[in-house]
């Protein structure tokens, strides 16, 4: 989406997404979202979508499955000093 929708913010700092934007942004009631601060500017990205969860929980998927291991194990394996 590339239309520019203007918002206010309230007296105690609440925004209140226009429902177009919401629908085409596929934001639901009851979603989570990250807040990304960059100078003049502020973006929402659904956290089920955010790269970081996705990392995060395939992840510890892989190593609950014995499928990896962490990176202390890999270090010690291969004789690398790690800072602690």
């Amino acid at each position: 989406m590339t239309e520019k929708i203007p918002v206010k913010i309230d007296s105690r700092g609440r925004i209140t997404v226009p429902k177009k934007a919401r629908e085409e942004a596929g934001i639901e009631e009851g979603d989570i979202l990250f807040m990304n601060l960059k100078p003049g500017k502020i973006e929402f990205t659904r956290a089920i979508e955010d790269p970081l969860v996705l990392l995060r929980d395939y992840s510890e998927k892989e190593y609950e499955e014995g499928r990896t291991r962490n990176l202390r194990e890999y270090a010690k394996d291969r004789d690398i000093e790690i800072d602690e």
